[in-house]
């Protein structure tokens, strides 16, 4: 069920209904409805216009579409209509998402807005297109690592011009995403460490293409793309591990940004069969000789990002690892969305508040100490949105647990 019907019970949110609505500007062009209109003499219809707004693409209305419509490309296409006639995010964002050095700095200067001052909002040209209700809370963005993953050197950082020495073991590169490069590095090193063995972090790679891509912005995605295969490809690596199931998925999308003539297809191509979200690493590698946990108290539940049950092939590697893990200590939670959905947080917080307010009820019933993802925007959400609860879950990334809590 998409989490946005589950929660407005809106019929233009279901698949039948967003298809329906979204035709009128995939299709048809822009409507000459009064109801709704963006900047300049554009105008589409405001139903439309909120619908594209109100998509988290996760997948969850296509997964159960009975006429197997990709609606998660459908939505992509007319943002990519309404990006042209600036209806979407600036421009100038895409911008500097393109830049290694501009990127770090914006995301310093928006982690030092508090989230209820609505600066974010008006930045980002949302002013008037969204909903602000004061009595919901707020996700504050968290305070940024002192140095990105990226800059630190006792990272094994493999510059494309350095030789590496051969070893036992396949060859693992990192796939960092922004997420981890920029707030939580040391989820970075907590893979590094369970892996062991020869994982190298590729220079000159950044963000993964996710937020241009779901907001219709395809240039912007292939531009991001493209540096991330230069870097990849001179890493020769056997596998491409990331920390984050939305990257995963992103990587293995890649592809469909290149004609069939354009030889860097083929690359897309060979580096999204090489990536891997962490758990499924762990449990195909068979690299941890997992003994006892360290601290008998710890309960554990999982949150299965949106990305990992839609598009890798379900959460059986994170689930069956835990169960493995904790046997009676590991219980199971529901499977729905939290709300995150990239960019959908920021221009939907009420919302994204909402449909968070339902994953929080779940956990409650679990009675879990621990909540554990194995997604960056996920791990993102859960953190800020239980920050400001009394009794709240410890919330850890999958890597994090297990270097924490297990010799190994």
């Amino acid at each position: 069920m998409c989490p946005v019907y589950g929660v407005t019970r809106h019929e233009r949110f279901s698949p039948r209904g967003k298809y329906r609505l979204i035709s009128e500007i995939v299709g048809k062009g822009p409507s000459s409805a009064p109801e709704g209109q963006g900047p300049g003499k554009n105008v589409l219809p405001l139903k439309v216009l909120e619908t594209l707004k109100d998509c988290l693409q996760c997948g969850a209305c296509g997964y159960i579409c009975p006429a197997g419509v990709e609606l998660n490309a459908l939505v992509r296409s007319a943002r990519g209509a309404s990006y042209a006639k600036g209806l979407s995010f600036p421009r100038w964002l895409w911008d500097i998402l393109k830049s290694r050095r501009l990127t770090p700095l914006l995301a310093k200067f928006l982690a030092g807005i508090p989230g209820t001052s609505g600066l974010i909002w008006r930045l980002l040209g949302l002013t008037g297109r969204i909903s602000r209700d004061e009595n919901l809370p707020y996700f504050e963005m968290p305070s940024l690592a002192q140095r990105p993953a990226l800059s630190r050197r006792h990272f094994r950082l493999l510059d494309p011009g350095c030789r590496v020495d051969p070893g036992p073991g396949p060859r693992i590169a990192l796939f960092l995403g922004c997420v981890q490069n920029y707030l939580y590095p040391e989820v970075a090193e907590a893979m590094i460490r369970c892996l062991g063995g020869k994982v190298l972090v590729p220079l000159g790679q950044g963000c993964c293409g996710m937020p241009a891509w779901s907001a219709g912005a395809q240039e912007t995605a292939k531009e991001l793309v493209l540096q991330n295969l230069k870097a990849f490809e001179k890493a020769r690596a056997d596998f491409i591990v990331t920390g984050c199931a939305a990257c995963a998925s992103m990587i293995k999308e890649w592809p469909k940004l290149f004609s069939e003539k354009d030889p860097k297809k083929e690359i897309a191509a060979n580096l999204a069969d090489k990536v891997r979200e962490f758990s499924r690493l762990v449990v195909e590698l068979k690299v941890l000789p997992l003994r006892e946990s360290r601290d008998r108290s710890l309960t554990v539940t999982y949150h299965a990002p949106c990305h990992q049950r839609f598009d890798l092939g379900g959460v059986g590697e994170s689930e069956g690892l835990l169960d493995r893990m904790f046997s009676d200590a590991f219980r199971p939670m529901s499977h729905e969305c939290c709300g995150q959905g990239g960019l959908f947080s920021i221009g939907n917080p009420g919302l994204a508040w909402k449909i968070f307010e339902k994953r929080l009820s779940a956990w409650d019933r679990t009675g879990a100490s621990t909540v554990v993802t194995t997604c960056s925007g996920c791990l993102l959400q859960w953190r800020a949105g239980t920050a400001c609860q009394t009794g709240g879950p410890r919330v850890l990334h999958l890597a994090e647990l297990i270097d924490g809590c297990f010799e190994r």
